[in-house]
């Protein structure tokens, strides 16, 4: 049984023998192979006029990426978890100072912050200036992985927020305390999500 390798090398001696892109997808479907693997095979080679066929550049994955990028998005979100655990610290202190514990999670929530967030800066513009001195960077799998799972968790906390206040609207429990909670969480995700999903348009050419 053929592999994905030698479909790979089937397209590139096609078009180096001058076939057309749609001609060898008709053959190749009609051969058996599904329109997910012709459609990757065909886009493994860039469409210009050149021969033989120009490979397109290939995702990087290396271990340095995914060490400095788990850290840096670890950083982000651990963080973000003790930000939101500040500021909602700090709304109980204000509106229920007689709340037990409230000093001690603000100490210990800036305490976090003070060495999570110089970290996540430093890496961030350490990364940015990288990836601006060299755009092929901003193929690695690594980092595209951790930036749609970081989006995949400000959405999930986005949804979670949205029905935590439907509840307590319903519920009778819809407070100023918990309303201003509601809008730190969804402030701190939403931030997060809308940074990072513009981040990925841009270097996707605005897609």
């Amino acid at each position: 049984m053929a592999s994905s390798k030698d479909l790979a090398v089937f397209v590139r001696d096609a078009l180096s023998a001058g076939r057309g892109r749609e001609e060898i997808a008709t053959v190749l479907t009609q051969a058996g192979w599904s329109a997910h693997e012709v459609r990757d095979a065909l886009d493994g080679w860039a469409d210009v006029p050149f021969t033989p066929p120009v490979p397109r550049p290939q995702p990087i994955v290396t271990a340095r990426d995914f060490f400095i990028y788990a850290l840096m998005f670890g950083a982000l979100l651990f963080g973000a978890g003790y930000l939101v655990g500040l500021l909602h610290a700090l709304i109980d202190h204000f509106l229920d100072p007689t709340g037990y514990g409230s000093a001690r999670q603000i100490r210990w929530a800036m305490a976090v912050l003070i060495v999570t967030l110089p970290l996540y800066l430093w890496l961030a513009a350490r990364e940015r200036r990288r990836l601006s001195a060299d755009p092929a960077m901003q193929r690695s799998a690594i980092r595209n992985w951790m930036v749609y799972l970081t989006l995949l968790f400000a959405a999930a906390v986005l949804l979670g927020d949205l029905v935590a206040v439907i509840y307590a609207f319903l519920n009778g429990d819809f407070t100023l305390q918990f309303a201003l909670k509601a809008l730190v969480v969804a402030g701190i995700a939403g931030g997060i999500f809308g940074y990072y999903r513009s981040d990925g348009r841009r270097e996707n050419g605005g897609e």
